[in-house]
């Protein structure tokens, strides 16, 4: 496999929001992005070169979190004005409305089947829904803070939530009980991340450090210092071998979990990153900032190799340390210093940076949940003053014949 290793590369590069992005998603299909906004906007990005990008605008305030339905019919935002909406892309429209919660919705997740939908608030609790009928199942209101983020697990039978209480908690679904609780010394958590198989839990903290827990073993299993601040966001590949991370710090971050180090740091955000996400394939991961930027990768994970990642770094040491925290656990701790081996690439010199005006429309639906009312009353108003010039030539052509 000599010569095949080959480094993530900037693949495309958007602008188009008046201010941050929130949080980002891939569609199912890999061909679309969904960004929530400070800006109260949620863009649909079409990363083919032709395709029209369509802004959602209902929210009346920022819009703090975004998911996809597994099959891509909806998008689901989180905002900030309390409500949840539902989107069909193909509609360009509002489909349905959530006053979930009776503060700030942080976060939104739909799990495996697309029919239950997770939210997270401000107001101290995880609520689950029935997408289709609109309806309240069940609370999980045991944190003591804001939930800034909830997630379904792969199988949907475990819900996580990231609490400002310093907490993270397990809850199974069925029962509603919290079987697991993770607390933090240092920071609140800020996401969190499933595992690809359902057995992991990585978590992204409020000061500079991620954690990787075993949720059945209630284990930390790594711990990585590979930023020089707050960590914003986590995000698995597929194959469940490697994490990407954004931070305050403007950095993107690459981990490779089975070597228990960081391979990668990624710059060309001048602000905090604070949204990533791997496509479903993994060839391509998406980051997000405060600097309004899109950036999409090629992720040319599947060509890495360990030795040749070795020899390209020009060095045989990882540069990380393994201690012991008890007789029962270890923890490999990959620490960010002055030796970190970490490959760097900048994109802003490429010509993918550079051409951040690319031929694509933005097409504005600015659609209240009572959109189909709306449009309805339109069409017929155009209807009646199309009947009321009917009726008016008749009447001159009957005046003509009666003469």
């Amino acid at each position: 496999m000599q010569g095949l290793f080959s480094d993530p590369a900037l693949e495309r590069h958007f602008t188009g929001h008046s201010g941050g992005i929130t949080q980002l998603r891939f569609g199912p299909d890999g061909n679309q992005i969904a960004t929530s906004s400070t800006d109260s906007t949620v863009i649909l990005w079409n990363l083919s070169q032709a395709a029209r990008c369509i802004r959602f605008a209902s929210h009346s305030a920022a819009v703090n979190g975004v998911a996809w339905s597994p099959k891509g019919n909806l998008v689901a935002s989180a905002g900030h004005d309390r409500t949840v909406k539902i989107w069909e892309p193909k509609l360009r429209g509002v489909s349905g409305e959530f006053v979930a919660h009776s503060k700030a919705v942080r976060s939104v997740d739909f799990d495996s089947t697309g029919h239950l939908m997770l939210t997270a608030s401000d107001d101290k609790s995880a609520k689950i829904w029935r997408v289709a009928r609109r309806q309240f199942v069940s609370s999980f209101a045991q944190q003591n803070n804001w939930v800034r983020s909830a997630k379904f697990s792969p199988n949907g039978k475990l819900v996580a939530t990231a609490s400002d209480d310093k907490s993270v908690r397990i809850y199974d679904v069925d029962s509603g009980e919290c079987v697991r609780t993770f607390t933090e010394e240092r920071a609140a958590p800020r996401q969190l991340a499933w595992h690809p198989w359902g057995n992991m839990l990585a978590v992204a903290l409020g000061c500079n450090r991620i954690k990787i827990f075993d949720v059945a073993g209630s284990q930390l299993l790594q711990l990585y210092v590979v930023h020089s601040a707050p960590v914003n966001d986590v995000a698995f590949h597929p194959s469940g071998h490697f994490l990407l991370s954004g931070s305050d710090d403007r950095t993107i971050r690459i981990l490779d979990l089975l070597e228990g180090r960081p391979i990668y740091t990624l710059t060309g955000h001048t602000d905090a990153v604070n949204a990533v996400a791997f496509s479903r394939d993994g060839d391509k991961f998406a980051t997000g900032g405060s600097d309004r930027q899109l950036l999409v990768w090629q992720s040319n994970l599947h060509t890495y190799d360990a030795s040749q990642f070795e020899a390209k770094s020009a060095l045989a040491s990882s540069g990380c340390e393994t201690s012991g925290v008890s007789s029962k656990q270890s923890v490999g701790s990959a620490t960010s210093k002055s030796n970190d081996l970490s490959i760097r690439i900048d994109p802003r010199q490429s010509l993918a940076y550079q051409l951040s005006e690319e031929n694509f429309q933005v097409l504005d639906v600015s659609i209240e949940s009572g959109s189909d009312l709306c449009s309805c009353s339109a069409r017929l108003d155009e209807i009646s003053k199309l009947l009321a010039l009917i009726d008016e030539r008749v009447r001159r052509l009957e005046g003509i014949y009666t003469l």
